[in-house]
C-alpha cells in the first residue's frame, strides 16, 4: 500500500496507528475503519502502514533491515461463497507464510493460517474492502500475535471488542488541502462551493482536483475552470440545495450516486471522442483486480478499433484525472475504485454488460487455437483456454462467460480436465473447485464435489508436473473424468504418466463430503454429539478440536497439556475429553 503525495492527514489516521501499536493480542479485530465508499479509507490505511511508529512496533527484530511484517489484502464485494473465500484465505497464506496447502473450506483455511500466523512474530494484517462477516471469519483465528487492521462499510460485522475508527467527510481544512493540492491560490467563495458541491468527500475532491489541474495544464485559467466545474456540479449533482449553509446528506444514498455521476462527467468531457464510451466500457472487469492492460486493449479493439498503444495512452489520461489508477509494472495494469466501477455497470445496464463480456471472450478467443473434446461425451471447449497465460483471465474467465450468459460455454471449460489441470498448477485445488460451484447447474454441481473430495491430497508435488498424475488418479472412477483421462494416457504426447493398474485401496467413497485436515499427531478419539451437528476430535497434539457442519461457525480448538485419548458428548451439550493428565470439561455455547 502506498500513500498518495496529495494525501492530507486526518485524526483518524494517528487514532488508528495507536490502536495498532498497543493491541498485543489479536482477540478478533483490532482496528477498523468504517464508512462509505470514497472517504479515503484505503488511504487512511496505507498512511497507518507508513508510520515510524508503526513500522518500528512490526519490525523483525532479529532482522531490523528487514521490512516490516506488514501484510495488505484487498477482499472486495466480489468473494462471494464458499469457495471464494477458501481460495481468498489460501492466498493470503501464501502471500505471508510462502504455505501452499489448500482446504475448500474457509473455515478450515482460516485455522490453518491462524497456526501459522501463531508461530511468527508481532505481524500487522491489512483486510483492506470487508463486506461480509464470512469473508472476515476466516482470518481471525489464531495468530496469537496478529493484529488486523479492517476497512469496511459495514461496521455492524465486526466483533464486539474491536476498535472502531469512524470515516467520514473531511474537515474543511482538509478538503481545502485536497482540492487545492498543487494549484495555484483560488478565490475563497469559488472554493467553499465546490467544497459543498463535492460534499467533502475524498474521491470527488480529487476527482475535482485533478479536472483543474489537467485545464490548467493545457493553458486554462485554473478560476475560470473552478467556476465551469462548479456550474457542472451544480447543475448535475446534489449540491442545487436551497439553503447554501446545508451540507448535503453522504449516507442518502441518491445523493452520492449523483454527485459521483457528476464528477466522472465533468471529467470524461475531457477526453477524446469515444473515450467516455471506451471508459465506461471498463465496468464489466472484476471488483478490486488489478487489469491488465492488454486485456483492456482486446475490449477496446473489439468495441472502438483501438490499437494498444491507443489503449495505453487513454488509460494514460483517464489516470491524469483520477478516473482509475495505472500501474506500469508487469506489463502495465489498471485498477478502478468501486465507487467509479459501480456507476459504470449501473451506466452501462444488464444488456451492454452481456453485450460487452461477449466482446472480450470473442476477442480472447481469437487469440488461442481451435481444441476439440478430449472425449466424445464431454463438451466441446471449442478453444485451448487452458491456455491463457495472463492471470487475470484465468481467474475471471468463466465470471465472464457467465455474465455474457454462456452457461454452456463455462460448463464446458470448466469440466475440461486441461483447464482443471492448468487451474490446479496456476492457483491450488480450489481454483478449478471455485470455478465449478459459480456455475449454478446440476452439471457442475457433482464435478465440483468430486474435486472437493479429493482436494486435501492436491498439494503441490516434486516434480510440479506430478500433480496431474495424483488429480488423474484421484478422478479416475468419476464418469465425466473418466473418458478423459482415459484419452491422456492414450496421447503419445503426453507420455511417460502414471495409470491405476488396480483400484486404489483408499479410494473416496461416493458419500464422502470432505477431509477434515489440521491435527499434527495422531488422532485418537472421534465424538459425534446428539443432534449430529457437531464432531469432537481428540489427538496426541493435545488438542481437543470442534467441527462443525458446512454452513455454521468456524473450527474451535482447544488446547490442553499432554496428549489426549479420548472424548465424549454429554447430554447436556458439554464434551468431556480424557488425557494423560487427566479430564477436561469444555461447555460450548452454541
Amino acid at each position: 500500500m502506498t500513500v498518495p503525495d496529495w494525501f492530507v492527514d486526518r485524526a483518524q489516521t494517528r487514532t488508528a496507528a495507536t490502536a495498532v501499536c498497543r493491541r498485543r493480542r489479536a482477540v478478533g479485530i483490532t482496528t477498523s475503519l468504517s464508512g462509505a465508499g470514497g472517504f479515503g479509507k484505503t488511504t487512511l490505511a496505507a498512511a497507518v502502514c507508513a508510520r515510524w511508529r508503526v513500522r518500528w512496533r512490526f519490525r523483525s527484530r532479529m532482522f531490523p533491515a528487514l521490512r516490516p511484517r506488514i501484510f495488505s489484502v484487498t477482499i472486495g464485494r466480489d468473494v462471494r461463497g464458499r469457495a471464494a473465500v477458501a481460495a481468498k484465505v489460501a492466498e493470503v497464506t501464501r502471500f505471508i507464510t510462502g504455505n501452499t496447502t489448500e482446504f475448500d473450506d474457509p473455515a478450515l483455511a482460516g485455522a490453518h493460517l491462524g497456526r501459522l500466523l501463531d508461530k511468527r512474530s508481532r505481524t500487522l494484517l491489512v483486510l483492506d474492502d470487508v463486506w461480509e462477516a464470512e469473508q472476515l471469519d476466516p482470518f481471525l483465528t489464531g495468530g496469537r500475535r496478529c493484529v488486523r487492521l479492517v476497512t469496511t462499510r459495514n461496521p455492524a460485522l465486526l466483533p464486539p471488542a474491536a476498535k472502531r475508527i469512524p470515516v467520514d467527510q473531511m474537515s474543511r481544512d482538509q478538503a481545502k488541502a485536497v482540492l487545492t493540492w498543487n494549484l495555484p491560490p483560488l478565490p475563497e467563495p469559488l472554493v467553499d462551493a465546490l467544497l459543498k458541491s463535492t460534499g467533502r468527500w475524498a474521491l470527488l475532491l480529487r476527482l475535482t482536483n485533478r479536472l483543474i489541474s489537467e485545464q490548467r495544464a493545457a493553458g486554462a485559467d485554473p478560476t475560470a475552470t473552478a467556476q465551469r466545474i462548479l456550474h457542472q456540479l451544480r447543475g448535475n449533482g446534489p449540491a442545487a440545495v436551497d439553503d447554501p449553509a446545508t451540507v448535503w446528506n453522504l449516507d442518502d444514498p441518491r445523493l452520492r450516486n449523483q454527485a459521483v455521476k457528476a464528477s466522472i462527467e465533468a471529467a470524461t468531457t475531457l477526453l477524446p471522442p469515444g473515450g467516455q464510451d471506451r471508459f465506461t466500457e471498463l465496468g464489466i472487469f472484476a471488483e478490486d483486480e488489478s487489469i491488465p492492460i492488454t486485456a483492456v486493449a482486446l475490449l477496446w479493439q473489439a468495441s472502438g478499433q483501438l490499437a494498444e498503444d491507443q489503449t495505453r495512452t487513454l488509460c494514460r489520461n483517464l489516470e491524469r484525472l483520477s478516473l482509475l489508477t495505472l500501474d506500469p509494472r508487469n506489463g502495465g495494469t489498471i485498477s478502478l475504485h468501486d465507487v467509479i466501477r459501480d456507476y459504470l455497470r449501473g451506466h452501462l445496464g444488464s444488456t451492454a454488460l452481456a453485450r460487452l463480456n461477449g466482446l472480450l471472450i470473442d476477442a480472447v478467443a481469437a487469440t488461442l487455437r481451435p481444441a476439440r473434446p478430449l472425449a466424445p461425451t464431454t463438451p466441446d471447449p471449442e478453444r485451448a483456454w487452458w491456455q491463457l497465460q495472463d492471470g487475470y483471465l484465468l481467474d475471471h474467465l468463466i465470471d465472464h462467460m457467465l455474465a455474457a450468459g454462456r452457461t454452456t460455454s463455462a460448463e464446458a471449460v470448466a469440466g475440461d480436465l486441461r483447464w482443471v489441470e492448468a487451474r490446479l498448477a496456476q492457483r491450488g485445488p480450489t481454483a478449478p473447485w471455485s470455478d465449478l460451484t459459480r456455475i449454478d447447474t446440476p452439471h457442475a454441481h457433482p464435478l465440483a464435489h468430486s474435486l472437493a473430495q479429493t482436494a486435501h491430497l492436491l498439494a503441490p508435488t516434486n516434480p510440479p508436473h506430478a500433480l496431474a498424475s495424483v488429480l488423474r488418479a484421484r478422478l479416475d472412477t468419476h464418469p465425466h473424468w473418466q473418458p478423459q483421462i482415459t484419452a491422456c494416457q492414450h496421447d503419445p504426447a503426453q507420455r511417460p504418466c502414471l495409470t491405476n493398474e488396480w483400484p486404489l485401496p483408499d479410494a473416496l467413497p461416493p458419500a464422502l463430503q470432505r477431509t477434515l485436515t489440521g491435527h499434527t499427531n495422531w488422532v485418537h478419539s472421534v465424538a459425534i454429539a446428539p443432534d449430529g451437528t457437531w464432531l469432537a476430535t481428540a489427538s496426541n497434539d493435545e488438542t481437543v478440536r470442534i467441527w462443525v457442519a458446512a454452513d455454521q461457525p468456524p473450527v474451535t480448538m482447544m488446547r490442553t497439556e499432554g496428549p489426549l485419548l479420548s472424548c465424549a458428548w454429554g447430554a447436556a451439550g458439554e464434551l468431556v475429553v480424557g488425557g494423560e493428565r487427566g479430564l477436561y470439561l469444555f461447555k460450548l455455547r452454541t
